[in-house]
């Protein structure tokens, strides 16, 4: 999700991977599928197969630990501050980050896609440092970051400028 504020000295794009659930969904879900999978093994184990429990428990333990760390990244997000003199860019999930600064003029570097079922990858660079943005954001939003950074006067850049080109 890509969100525009403009402010009296800056204006600020805010990046989000979409979610579909928030993290009480999440836990919802797993202490459901936990009971469900729970109930199955002592089932088991009732009718004496009692090497299936340790395997059940096993199996909650691994998709509730996979289930977090999904939920966890979408709550991820980077925030870019475009002034006329230098664009401040911000990345993290709980706590944002240290502000990485970036003077003008200020490139929006575009690597091509490997193939066609790969997305884009977009940065930002100066003379001096390059950072990357937007690397969890789905296509269409990808092109609305492209859209908005260059409406606010970044330069788009082909990283791979030499080959031929493919359309998005």
């Amino acid at each position: 999700m890509v969100t525009v504020k403009q402010h009296a000295q800056f204006v600020e794009v805010l990046l989000q991977p979409n979610r579909s659930a928030t993290w009480v969904q999440t836990r919802q879900m797993i202490m459901a599928l936990s009971g469900f999978m729970l109930a199955i093994g002592i089932g088991w184990l009732i009718m004496g197969v009692w090497m299936i429990l340790p395997f059940v428990l096993i199996d909650i333990a691994v998709f509730s630990y996979l289930f977090y760390r999904v939920c966890k990244y979408t709550y991820q997000r980077q925030i870019i501050n475009i002034y006329n003199d230098q664009i401040l860019c911000q990345r993290g999930i709980h706590a944002l980050s240290k502000p990485q600064q970036l003077s003008r003029p200020c490139y929006l570097v575009c690597e091509k896609r490997v193939s066609k079922q790969h997305l884009p990858a977009y940065s930002l660079s100066d003379d001096h440092h390059t950072v990357s943005i937007g690397d969890f954001l789905n296509k269409h939003d990808l092109k609305k970051l492209y859209s908005t950074l260059v409406d606010h006067g970044l330069f788009p850049i082909d990283k791979q400028w030499w080959q031929q080109t493919e359309s998005p």
